[in-house]
């Protein structure tokens, strides 16, 4: 009987050494990539002419953990359009429109594991032939964030965005906001502060709002359309 009992245990314990060797074997999820170049909220002006229109611009980033290849994904914030490229270096060159804004993110990849992980997202203008002076760049929601569900107190919301200009002008946003996408209605004009309070809404009921930068030399961009629902 002790014998049987002795055996057990050895099992057991083998069992456990061995359910703890499988977890420590684990695939790790990819680490986030910190971007390098273009530079955040900038004029971009390393690109090379490709034509009167183009310009070959570099990308560059840190190398991120437990990563075998990237994508690289570059949107024109004027049109929507995006660009995607793979990589498993941590460099890429590109070919944009020139005085275009664009926004552009690195999505580290493993071949170990479907998961992966998602750096910052980075703004910038790819310099334009005689440019001095640029639009903002379109506003980005920062509450309620894109296709939240929120509970509104007192039957009421706030809303909070984030603007940016590499001239550094912005004089002011307007708010357009409502049930129409896109919204159709200004419920605020020329605010200096990025954010407005006390929006009357109601409960099951989805919105839509968009914020309109402006700046001292009348340059002006739109957002994208913000969606959310109030339960």
């Amino acid at each position: 009987m002790k014998k049987l009992a002795l055996g057990l245990g050895i099992v057991f314990s083998c069992m456990i050494i061995s359910c703890s060797s499988d977890d420590d074997n684990a695939p790790s999820q990819p680490g986030m990539a910190t971007l390098i170049f273009p530079e955040n909220n900038s004029e971009c002006t390393a690109g090379v002419p490709i034509n009167d229109n183009e310009s070959r611009i570099p990308f560059e980033w840190e190398p991120s953990e437990h990563t075998d290849s990237y994508r690289l994904r570059i949107q024109n914030l004027n049109d929507g359009t995006s660009q995607e490229y793979s990589t498993e270096a941590t460099s890429l060159e590109a070919v944009l429109r020139k005085g275009e804004p664009y926004s552009w993110t690195v999505t580290s990849v493993s071949t170990e594991i479907p998961e992966t992980t998602e750096s910052e997202s980075w703004k910038f203008y790819n310099a334009g032939d005689g440019m001095e002076s640029y639009a903002p760049f379109p506003a980005t929601a920062i509450s309620p964030e894109p296709g939240e569900n929120i509970t509104a107190k007192g039957n009421t919301v706030s809303l909070q965005w984030e603007g940016n200009d590499i001239d550094g002008d912005i004089t002011g946003y307007d708010i357009y906001f409502g049930n129409a996408n896109p919204p159709e209605t200004a419920i605020a004009t020329d605010l200096e502060e990025s954010e407005l309070d006390g929006i009357a809404v109601t409960s099951k009921t989805v919105y839509y709002w968009s914020v309109v930068t402006k700046d001292s030399q009348g340059n002006r961009s739109r957002s994208e359309v913000f969606i959310f629902k109030v339960d």
